[in-house]
């Protein structure tokens, strides 16, 4: 895969391969958006196409007698074939490093981050570049986001830190001023639905047109075959938390907060409906009965007030809330602002 085939992030292509092209790239960069929506994607990308092996600035040189420079730069990408472009597919290019949270904390600790600066300190051992792409930033913990700050404010030369975020108001004020900053947007519904027919071959428009509008256009989220099944668990859960169910709901923090922004997107739905009384205009469009039948105990306020607090607890939930208490707390909530007992498929 290379630059060209990320679909409907032209504006952040635009940006990257005109650093490429002026030969300025920005030690750090801050890549956000929504989960899924090509951010990871980009970034091994660009990383390919700054150690790319097929060279080019002569093919490069040659168009500008041509093509003016923005017309050039359009034709910035990796090759996908040679062994650096290979090599950063598999995940063992020597010059090119990728750090995620790990552990059952889900965090990026001080030690992987003092590892990281040790690599870096060193000058690419094949590629031009040395590039370190640290997934999920946010998740720095307090003492890796410290020590972190040192290899921003002291950069090692040729090399370069792309951060990625979904939430990069958590990030300390003084890493995001330190980074070029480059926003990704989702994609619309006639694009998503589209590129799902495309990559999947066998769904009619209906099925594409919903996995669009429940993905938020987010790629990554619509081309996964369970979320169709993920979103009907999180339904699920929200008939259990309504009835006098207290068992362990959630298996992790992350399946918590995932059920949380399901929740959400039900919630809209219910304040759609209760708001218009149409159903052409519902997310979960093949849930229009469901939707009624909880709608039918409910009023609009409540709906409003209980989004706000759904909004309240899902912010809160990056300072390890107790999981027991929160599934208790959400579900005395639902109970009291849907009015009902209990609402059956």
């Amino acid at each position: 895969m290379a630059l060209k085939d990320i679909i409907g992030q032209q504006r952040a292509l635009d940006i990257l391969r005109g650093c490429i092209s002026r030969d300025r790239i920005p030690h750090a960069l801050l890549f956000t958006g929504d989960e899924g929506i090509g951010k990871r994607l980009t970034a091994i990308n660009f990383a390919k196409a700054l150690n790319c092996l097929n060279e080019q600035e002569d093919d490069l040189f040659a168009m500008s007698e041509e093509l003016s420079a923005s017309s050039a730069a359009d034709e910035i990408d990796n090759c996908g074939v040679c062994a650096s472009c290979r090599k950063i597919d598999k995940g063992n290019h020597p010059d090119v490093i990728m750090i995620a949270p790990e552990g059952d904390g889900g965090q990026i600790t001080v030690s992987v981050i003092r590892e990281l600066e040790g690599s870096l300190s060193y000058k690419p051992f094949e590629g031009k570049w040395k590039i370190a792409i640290i997934d999920n930033a946010d998740r720095l913990n307090q003492s890796a986001a410290n020590a972190f700050l040192q290899t921003l404010e002291e950069p090692s030369p040729q090399s370069i830190l792309i951060l990625i975020s979904s939430r990069p108001d958590i990030l300390l004020p003084t890493i995001r001023s330190r980074c070029q900053r480059i926003n990704f947007s989702p994609l619309p519904v006639d694009t998503m639905s589209a590129l799902i027919v495309e990559k999947t071959g066998e769904l009619d428009s209906e099925q594409s047109f919903l996995l669009s509008r429940l993905s938020g256009g987010r790629p990554g989220y619509a081309l996964n075959d369970e979320l169709i099944s993920r979103r009907d668990q999180s339904f699920n859960v929200l008939i259990k938390l309504l009835d006098t169910h207290e068992e362990d709901l959630w298996e992790s923090r992350d399946e918590m907060g995932e059920w949380f922004e399901w929740c959400e997107l039900w919630l809209r739905d219910l304040a759609v409906f209760l708001a218009t009384g149409r159903t052409d205009f519902l997310i979960n469009s093949d849930k229009e009965n469901e939707i009624r039948a909880i709608s039918s105990g409910t009023d609009l306020r409540s709906i409003l007030k209980l989004g706000r607090e759904i909004h309240n607890i899902k912010s809160k939930l990056n300072f390890n809330l107790n999981k027991q208490l929160t599934l208790n707390y959400t579900g005395l909530l639902l109970k009291k602002m849907l009015r009902r007992e209990s609402v059956s498929n």
